[in-house]
């Protein structure tokens, strides 16, 4: 069977890519093995990747809702916005899951001029100077364009970002919930600042430094009408906790019905860190 993916391209569908995605979020090998069977046998050739998404979604809910949730999640990173800030709050409150402190949305004096920097952290005697990329649609990718600008941002900040916060070691992080292209990740590597994406890098992309602490954005429930959705990011509702531990009443001023906060409410329940 072939595949359309998002760009328009064709190519061979590879069930292994589907079964190890399945598997990610919680499903056994046997199970994601089925599931990808069925796919095989009941979806037409080509098959767009979305209509492939779409049924895996539908029979992992068959199988476990707390699956079909977290299989959510990529789209979910997509719905983040519609602008920036909240990727960076939802980032830097993720950092806070592996002992970091952190600061959103400050100006920092450089050597030579000063920067908005998205995501200060600190941890020890490290500095993380962090750069988020958010962007709406996965066909999009942070290039190398972006990745050269950045690392100018770094090295004018570096000597300064020390010396104010009496550190001795500084890093410079390129953060993006979509994918990075080869150029931007050679460049990366070329001139020593870490670059985090989607399955990039393989051991600690970006779905898995939230999958690994259970740390979910709130666009990962589902049946929230779009406005709704931009009223709990406007409100600082960002992430699955943040919604679970609001007030009922809160939550209500903002224009859910008791019956939906309930609904909303257990299936952020079964995605809280056990």
């Amino acid at each position: 069977m072939k595949v359309i993916k998002s760009n328009g391209s064709i190519e061979e569908f590879e069930p292994q890519k589907l079964i190890n995605s399945l598997v990610r979020v919680g499903a056994d090998v046997d199970e994601a093995i089925e599931i990808a069977d069925i796919i095989q046998t009941r979806l037409k050739d080509p098959t767009p990747t979305r209509f492939i998404y779409k049924y895996a979604k539908q029979l992992l809910k068959q199988l476990n809702h707390k699956y079909m949730l977290k299989y959510s999640l990529k789209k979910a990173m997509m719905r983040i916005g519609p602008s920036g800030y909240p990727f960076e709050r939802f980032f830097a409150e993720l950092l806070k899951k592996y002992g970091y402190q952190t600061k959103i949305d400050i100006v920092e004096k450089g050597r030579c001029i000063e920067h908005e920097i998205d995501v200060l952290a600190l941890k020890g005697e490290m500095l993380v100077s962090v750069e988020c990329k958010y962007h709406s649609s996965q066909t999009r990718a942070s290039d190398a364009k972006v990745a050269m600008y950045i690392n100018s941002r770094f090295i004018d900040l570096k000597e300064s970002l020390l010396k104010k916060y009496r550190k001795q070691k500084f890093e410079g992080w390129l953060v993006t919930n979509t994918r990075l292209t080869t150029d931007a990740v050679k460049f990366a590597r070329c001139y020593g600042f870490k670059a985090i994406g989607w399955r990039y890098p393989e051991d600690g992309g970006l779905e898995k430094l939230i999958e690994n602490k259970h740390f979910y954005p709130v666009t990962v429930l589902t049946g929230i009408k779009l406005e709704l959705l931009k009223r709990l990011i406007n409100h600082e509702i960002v992430t699955v906790s943040d919604f679970y531990n609001t007030p009922d009443s809160e939550l209500e001023k903002l224009g859910f019905s008791l019956k939906k906060i309930r609904q909303l409410k257990k299936q952020a329940y079964v995605l809280q860190p056990t």
